[in-house]
Order: structure tokens, then sequence, then C-alpha cells
């Protein structure tokens, strides 16, 4: 089935909308249905400052927050299978730093309720992996564990740290070995800062930059934007993941050929359901390392099913998962280039483009 002519054009009229009023410089958006690639298109520029480059479906864009699920969920819930990780247990085993917060666990942090605050700015006083995960376990909690949802950082630079010790190499080695080349996915991975200067390619593909950081005192391409990660050397459990959206998209439709027990087995149906399950916690969306739709003005637009999963990125990425029909919404953008603005036009931007994706392949939920 081709995508629909006309609610595809409706697609492009409102990116290139969003382009002529700067609310974004480009994007690519792919699509995927019943468990097919459906569309991959790019729009505008990757990047408009100093010069204008044009998007590609090759761009490599810095996914931000989108590591949280496509990383250290996924090793998480490979961990959990192969019996590495018991997901109640508290993290203080791991981390005696956590003295006196037993109750804090890998599945509260998942769901984003282990009563950690939303964010730290580690990196104005401390550099360095160990020190910034040691820094992130002393924190004081701000909530009971388990009562509520704040989105948190702090506890997915603790899970990535968890990975490390219980599977036994660094994250970015981990997510290669046992995600993404399994299914030959060349262009999604870390940049490990310390292994050289940023570089304006990716494994030989153009990379969109992000803001000209005031941090930094330059323009960031081919560095993770998010300054704790930074600090970190750019590999971390809660950000650092950059790729294409061609590679993101073969990953979501073995993550939906997992889910219906397909021969990818990526990670059991039975483990992958249990973490797209809404965790229950009150008041909140969030399943273990991927959010859902809320019931009314949800970012995922109005059309996607309730039941579906994903997650947005800082950066201007989102991901947008109905399983039960194999279906994915994936928006690769850069909103913050050349410079990080809270603009309500791009939050009224992120669901118009999630609902005129799927009806350009005629997706109905059920």
């Amino acid at each position: 089935m081709a995508p629909n002519f006309n609610s595809l054009d409706s697609l492009g009229a409102e990116v290139r909308s969003a382009i002529n009023n700067r609310v974004i410089p480009g994007a690519v958006i792919a699509v995927g249905h019943e468990g097919r690639a459906r569309l991959a298109e790019a729009f505008g520029n990757r990047q408009v400052d100093p010069e204008t480059a044009p998007s590609t479906v090759e761009t490599v864009y810095d996914l931000a927050s989108l590591t949280k699920p496509l990383v250290t969920s996924l090793l998480v819930m490979k961990a959990v299978e192969h019996g590495y990780l018991a997901i109640d247990a508290p993290l203080v085993n791991q981390f005696p730093s956590l003295q006196g917060k037993p109750e804090v666990t890998p599945r509260l942090v998942l769901a984003h309720a282990a009563g950690f605050p939303a964010h730290r700015k580690f990196y104005e006083t401390t550099l360095g992996r160990d020190a910034i995960v040691e820094l992130a376990a002393r924190e004081p909690l701000l909530y009971p564990p388990g009562t509520r949802s704040v989105y948190s950082d702090l506890g997915f630079i603790l899970l990535g740290a968890l990975l490390e010790n219980v599977l036994g190499a660094r994250l970015d080695a981990l997510a290669d070995r046992l995600i993404f080349q399994p299914l030959g996915l060349g262009n999604l991975g870390f940049v490990d800062l310390a292994a050289g200067p940023p570089s304006p390619s990716f494994r030989g593909h153009a990379v969109a930059p992000t803001e000209r950081c005031p941090v930094r005192g330059r323009l960031l391409i081919g560095e993770v934007h998010d300054l704790n990660a930074h600090a970190m050397g750019g590999i971390a459990g809660h950000a650092g993941l950059f790729g294409s959206v061609g590679d993101l998209l073969k990953l979501v439709l073995a993550l939906c050929d997992s889910y219906h027990g397909g021969a990818s087995a990526l990670v059991s149906p039975e483990v992958l359901r249990s973490f797209w399950r809404p965790a229950g916690i009150p008041g909140s969306t969030w399943r273990l390392g991927w959010d859902g739709p809320a019931e009314h003005g949800s970012l995922a637009g109005s059309l996607i099913s309730r039941r579906a999963v994903g997650h947005l990125s800082f950066t201007g990425c989102s991901l947008w998962i109905d399983p039960e029909q194999a279906t994915s919404v994936i928006v690769l953008c850069n909103r913050i280039h050349p410079e990080v603005r809270d603009d309500p036009r791009f939050r009224a931007l992120r669901p118009a483009l999630c609902d005129a994706a799927l009806r350009a392949v005629e997706y109905q939920a059920r």
C-alpha cells in the first residue's frame, strides 16, 4: 500500500510551513505501518548556521533522550530476560551512596517515579562518568518513591552505570553488541568524546548540528548536546545516542516484530509487553522507560492508539509506536539549531506531524 497522496501532501505542507516560519530548520520523517516501512522523507535543511546544508534521509541527528527507551530501557529488558538483573531489587545493592533509599528500584527509575529531581547541573562542578554517577546517587529524593512521576535524567544516569556493572562492558559497547549489530544498524551509536575531537560526520554521514552553545562557546556538531552527558564523555544512560531515520525505523520494526513473537527475537514478547504496559503510577502515562499518549492534548496527536508507546527529545526528535498494528512515526529534527528557544509553535507542531504522518498511511486506531 502506497501512502495516500493527498495526506502525504498535507504532511509536507505542515513541515514546510514550520520551516518557512523558522520553527525548525528542517526534518526527516519516517512511518512504518503493518510491519513495513511506508515512508521516509527529508524536508528543509539540517543546518542554517554558519551556512546552509540540506537534510537528507541519511542525516544523523542527536537523539538526546531517545537514548532512554532505545538503549537504556532495551538493555534493561535484555538483562532482565537473561537473569542478570532483578527489576525490583533495591539499587542500593549496586550503589552504596543510595544508602537510606531502599525503595529506589530499576522499575521505579524506568517509570520516572523513584523520587529523583528532574535535573541537576552536575557538569558545573564535576567531570567524568564515575563522579557524575556518584553525585546522582547521593542526590536527595524529592518525593516518596512510587507516589508520582517526575521526568528525571538522574535515575537513567544510574541505570546506565548499573547496566555496565551487571553486563560487564561500557554502555556504547553493550548497545552495539546486543542491539545494533544483530540488526545491522550501522548508523546508530554514541560519540565517544575521549576518542578524538567532534566531527561533522558520523560513520560517513553528515550530522545535523544543535545549538551554538554558550557554555562550550561553539556550534555543536557531532558532540552530544546534553551537558551532563558531555561531562560524562558522551556516553550515558540518559542521552548521547546519535542516529539516522532509516536505522531507527529498522529498530522499531524489529521491536514490533518481537512484540508479536516474530523472528527478530530482539527481546522476548513477554518482557517487551511487560515494559510497554502502563507502570501504574498515579496520574502518570509512563511505561518502563517509555511514555504513552495522554488521553487529551497529547504531543503524540489525537489519532494514535492510547495504548501506544513513545518518547520525545529536547533536541526535537520524537518516536511513537502502536505495537499492536506495528505502526510507528519517527520525526528527527534539530529544533534547537542554531539556538534553544521555548517556542510554543513547536509544541503544536509535534502532534500535527504525528497525525499527518498517520493519515498518510491511512492508519486507524483500534
